[in-house]
């Protein structure tokens, strides 16, 4: 099972495009020139932009290319957001992401360096949650070096007692949202929530499941309103993750386990998400898992077999559902992009 979105969002970008030694010190960080620069439409033709949007995003990826560190992009777009049109900016934040694609990897590789050397965690640990640079004391290369990171709109967090950083969507919505796109608005509102707190880690969710139910609606009504979105193929991801945790992440705190019963509460929040939000796609697929619940009086499991587990196999028709989980989320979808006219191709340029 997965081992947590917050981390899985930072994971994805990390293997999709892994630059190494592109940290502090290193190589500037190579940029990428947009597709079809080589023909430049007049403006006011088919498929044209703004001369000045152009201008932008040619600025954009020479300070890319040169960059050492994440903040000396983020400065750039702090001093000229304001002069792009709606379209470019939106273009200008999809580069932002696939410019923190390409540094992480570098960031998290000088960080782990610095880790190693003595003293280092412990102290950021002492600092505890949330992480206040400004308290290090006796070390100011350290706490200067984490505070040029935050310039650039990253975050330090930490899974399984390790250390990472990762993007800080809420410093980037707050920051940029208001220069987007409805959809890159709405895209940024979720990226922040799972940014501020991550849902699912070590096999336990970390928020209640009514707020899980929030976002997972959050997350459909992106899909749905945004059928071709710049973004909609990572929160159809996003969609999945907390789906399959909300309908089977039973790891914890949602069985009696000398039943094999859900427990009441964990029923209800999937009750009350049918009854509030009957026309969403999501309550639609809770209401047919509660019909097999219901169809097994609330039991879930198997006893396990004794002396080598308290819990079995799921019921079979549990089974099944679960298993067809994946499969029931892109089949609805998949009807709605049709209805609604959406691309295939969900990438923007």
């Amino acid at each position: 099972m997965m081992k947590r979105a917050g981390r899985m969002a930072v994971l994805a970008l990390l293997v999709a495009t892994v630059m190494t030694g592109c940290g502090i010190g290193d190589k500037p960080l190579a940029g990428k020139e947009p597709r079809g620069q080589a023909a430049s439409p007049q403006p006011g033709t088919p498929g044209s932009e703004p001369v000045r949007g152009k201008d932008l995003l040619k600025q954009l990826d020479r300070t890319a290319s040169r960059a050492k560190e994440a903040r000396e992009i983020t400065a750039f777009l702090d001093a000229n957001l304001k002069h792009a049109d709606v379209k470019t900016a939106d273009k200008m934040l999809l580069r932002l992401e696939q410019y923190y694609d390409q540094l992480l990897p570098g960031v998290n590789a000088n960080f782990k360096r610095i880790l190693e050397q003595p003293g280092t965690a412990e102290q950021l640990r002492e600092l505890g949650f949330p992480l206040d640079f400004h308290k290090i004391q006796n070390d100011d290369t350290l706490k200067q070096w984490l505070l040029r990171q935050t310039e650039g709109k990253l975050a330090l967090d930490m899974s399984d007692g390790d250390f990472y950083w990762k993007i800080d969507y809420e410093a980037v919505k707050k920051a940029y949202a208001s220069f987007a796109s409805d959809d890159l608005k709405a895209y940024l509102a979720i990226r922040a929530a799972e940014s501020n707190k991550t849902f699912f880690d070590d096999g336990r969710l970390l928020i209640g499941r009514g707020e899980l139910a929030d976002r997972i609606l959050q997350a459909e009504n992106y899909l749905t309103r945004y059928p071709s979105g710049h973004r909609r193929s990572e929160i159809k991801a996003l969609y999945v993750d907390y789906m399959e945790q909300y309908i089977h992440g039973y790891r914890y705190d949602a069985i009696d386990e000398s039943t094999m019963k859900l427990l009441p509460e964990v029923k209800q929040s999937y009750e009350q998400l049918a009854r509030r939000h009957p026309d969403t796609k999501t309550a639609q697929i809770v209401q047919d898992y509660l019909e097999e619940i219901n169809r097994n009086k609330d039991v879930i499991y198997h006893p396990g077999k004794k002396g080598e587990s308290i819990i079995g196999d799921p019921k079979r028709n549990i089974g099944e559902f679960w298993s067809g989980l994946r499969g029931r989320i892109d089949a609805a979808f998949q009807a709605m992009k049709q209805q609604t006219g959406g691309r295939s191709d969900d990438k923007a340029e």
